[in-house]
């Protein structure tokens, strides 16, 4: 499969005006996008975060961001299908889902204005800082009566990342686990937000000229990792002890993020 993979996504690159990558860095690729797909299965969170860890590293991130666009919108789409609205989810979620989708557009355009080094830095923190507070258990606590401007602001807060970065995880998390959601309803909160930026988030792309046709055939490809690792994260995730995963997978981020920001600085 991998070697299959790898010879494919060579061949793409090697049409006219294809995305030009070596067959070491799809090898990459893959491997990113399937460990994105596993952290995913078992977190249920966390594809952007590893891939832009992980690929960060050796190519443009606005590539990078172009290459999650078909895994984003897809596993979302699958993710709220599958699982389902929350209880009175609709109502409760609906107004921070508008601002984000509102952000998103805003934070898409952003996105091409941004210093390559400016973006690595940010990335960077964004994975360190996300890391650090789930390893330190810190939680946040959303009374009713906040959410009113609370979930709006969450989402502006999310959309700009998302836009930026195709990271949404740690706003949105931290917001959804204060609002006290049930373990259930979290999971099908975050896919029901995260499919509300999903579209427009590859709109926008595709409006300001990052996602064209050959970076959707790539990002289209590589749906076969992330689907082989959510596949595997959802087989494995009853036998294994989650929480020393967790931890382990958060200090390897606090380290790729880090290396993210030294790239940005150096």
């Amino acid at each position: 499969m991998l070697v299959s993979f790898v010879f494919l996504m060579t061949q793409c690159s090697r049409r006219p005006g294809m995305v030009d990558l070596t067959g070491y860095e799809f090898f990459l690729v893959f491997l990113a996008f399937f460990l994105g797909g596993l952290l995913k299965g078992i977190l249920g969170i966390g594809l952007p975060l590893m891939v832009l860890s992980i690929l960060g590293v050796i190519l443009s991130p606005t590539l990078v961001v172009a290459l999650l666009v078909m895994p984003i919108v897809t596993t979302n789409l699958w993710q709220a299908f599958r699982h389902g609205l929350p209880d009175d989810g609709i109502r409760r979620l609906l107004p921070m889902s508008l601002v984000f989708v509102v952000f998103t557009a805003l934070g898409a355009m952003l996105l091409t204005s941004i210093e390559e080094e400016l973006l690595f830095i940010s990335l960077g923190v964004i994975v360190v800082g996300f890391s650090l507070l789930n390893l330190l258990g810190s939680t946040l606590s959303v009374p009713p009566r906040h959410e009113v401007w609370a979930g709006p602001f969450t989402g502006m807060v999310a959309g700009l990342l998302n836009g930026i970065s195709t990271v949404n995880g740690p706003p949105l998390a931290m917001y959804l686990v204060g609002i006290q959601l049930a373990k259930d309803d979290f999971v099908k909160a975050y896919g029901l937000v995260a499919l509300f930026g999903s579209v427009p988030l590859a709109l926008s792309y595709i409006g300001v000229g990052i996602f064209g046709f050959h970076e959707f055939v790539i990002s289209s490809i590589a749906l076969v990792p992330v689907f082989l690792g959510m596949w595997a994260g959802q087989t494995v995730r009853n036998h294994i002890d989650k929480e020393l995963f967790r931890k382990v997978l958060l200090v390897a981020l606090v380290l790729l993020g880090a290396n993210l920001i030294r790239r940005g600085l150096f």
